[in-house]
Formats: structure tokens, sequence, C-alpha cells
């Protein structure tokens, strides 16, 4: 009788052990999932206020807005990654500060 409580003893404990473990690893996985997000917001923050100096530097310095997104890659330099975010732009006028939005897609932080 003794040794079935001791056998299961031992079960309960590397139960235990394995449920304690398992539940680390959910921790660790759900800590790393909340990382990457708060990694794409400060990403998508980041976008948004380079791309409205770049707007405004431009405007600055020739008196106009930038007539496409293309324009201001090219001449201010601006780069993001086009899996991760989408930037809608549409120029209202020359004298007319543009519309843009940013929009996350996942692309490489999807998975």
């Amino acid at each position: 009788m003794d040794g079935f409580r001791l056998h299961r003893r031992k079960l309960n404990k590397t139960f235990l052990s394995v449920l304690f473990f398992a539940a680390i690893v959910v921790v660790f996985f759900l800590a790393v999932g909340l990382t990457q997000k708060s990694s794409l917001s400060g990403e998508e923050k980041a976008l948004k206020s380079a791309l409205k100096r770049d707007i405004t530097h431009c405007y600055a310095e020739n008196g106009y807005y930038p007539p496409s997104l293309d324009y201001i890659e090219e001449h201010y330099g601006l780069l993001y990654d086009p899996e991760a975010f989408f930037i809608d732009y549409r120029p209202v006028g020359g004298n007319i500060f543009p519309d843009y939005t940013v929009v996350p897609l996942g692309g490489a932080y999807a998975k």
C-alpha cells in the first residue's frame, strides 16, 4: 500500500512539473506576441511622424506640398516596409496639406 502512495506522489509531482512548464511556455509566447504588437505600433507612429515631417519640409523648402508618395521617397529619403504598411497619400493641391493614412498590414509581423 505504501508503494502505491509513493508512486502516486511521484506522478502528482511530475504532473505538476509538466503543468508548470506548460504555463511558463504559454506566458512566454503571449509576451512575445504583445512585444511584436507594441513594436508595430511604435513603427507606425514613427512612420506617421516621418511622413508629416517630410511633407512639411518639402513645403518649407519649395513652397508646395509633395505631389506624390514617390516624390517624398525620392527627394526626402522616406523608407518604410510596404509589406508591413500601406500609405494612402492623396495630394489636394500645391498649397493645401495633403491627406494621408498609414495602415498597418501585418506583413512580417503577422507570422
